[in-house]
């Protein structure tokens, strides 16, 4: 015979499947939609703060570099330098080509600069929580008002070795008394290099160490080394050396070689070696550096 389904049995199973769709619903609404923390922009807009993001995170297009060294990049936008940190990103900063990089916005050390935390290749996550560089350089840019633009003009570059031309400097370049502030300078100097220390004895100019090399301003008859560069100033010191860039600034000379015996030693490209000076600040583009770190 034909069974009758009982209306009581019915409304159980309304209600019972009823109840599963109500604990699915609330299953569904348990899940939250993951939410990517980069706010894509430019560059531009977010190294001048126009853009916002929790955690400063941001997502850039992998830039054209101005110049890398070390961990450091510098990414040129107009009269602006920006700097991009990565590990090793003088070796590999090609292949972040066509890449979004994720970065986070830091405000310490100054300047404020980027470091990449995350890589997206073609959608793609390829690498993802980057570790930010043991250590890395950047230089200390300046504020046009941070320095004495008025800052009187000498031909440091006209120097000479033997001891008329040494009399003429002492007068011109350095205090007339010792506990007096060095004098500051401007000019240009349009040869500049890198190289193992002039006084190193021969055994070790065989095979100098990176602490044996030093930079020297070489001029037509005289060259004068240059001390107490701050680490990131000499990074910018590589950039105008590669470039083949002048080095325009403000310099003082600290001290002169009172010799006669030493002064008269022509060292192979650096010529008489007559003493040392320090560099206060030097222009790149329109942006000042500091050379050394205030005392």
């Amino acid at each position: 015979m034909f069974g009758v389904s009982s209306p009581r049995r019915g409304y159980s199973v309304l209600v019972l499947g009823l109840l599963a769709l109500t604990i699915l619903g609330l299953a569904g609404c348990g899940e939250k939609e993951e939410v990517d923390p980069y706010v894509y922009d430019s560059v531009r807009r977010i190294m001048e703060g126009d853009t916002l993001s929790i955690g400063f995170l941001f997502e850039i297009d992998a830039p054209e570099f101005e110049y890398v060294r070390g961990n450091t990049g510098m990414i040129r936008n107009g009269n602006l330098l920006n700097f991009l940190i990565y590990e090793d990103i003088e070796n590999n900063y090609k292949n972040l080509s066509g890449t979004l990089l994720g970065v986070v916005k830091t405000f310490s050390p100054q300047p404020t600069h980027m470091v990449v935390q995350r890589i997206k290749r073609n959608g793609v996550v390829e690498v993802d929580s980057i570790p930010r560089p043991s250590s890395y350089i950047m230089p200390r840019l300046l504020r046009a008002g941070a320095i004495d633009l008025e800052t009187p003009g000498a031909p440091l570059p006209e120097i000479g070795w033997k001891t008329k031309d040494l009399k003429e400097a002492r007068a011109t370049f350095l205090p007339e008394e010792e506990e007096e502030d060095l004098r500051p300078i401007q000019t240009g100097i349009e040869t500049f290099v890198y190289q193992a220390r002039h006084d190193l004895a021969d055994s070790v100019k065989m095979n100098p160490s990176a602490e044996d090399y030093a930079w020297y301003a070489v001029f037509p008859e005289a060259s004068i080394q240059i001390t107490d560069l701050s680490p990131g100033a000499e990074w910018m010191m590589h950039l105008l050396l590669d470039q083949d860039l002048p080095l325009i600034g403000s310099f003082s000379l600290k001290t002169l070689e009172d010799e006669y015996r030493l002064r008269k030693i022509e060292h192979e490209v650096l010529g008489h070696v007559i003493g040392t000076m320090k560099i206060n600040w030097f222009k790149f583009g329109n942006t000042f550096v500091e050379g050394s770190a205030a005392e």
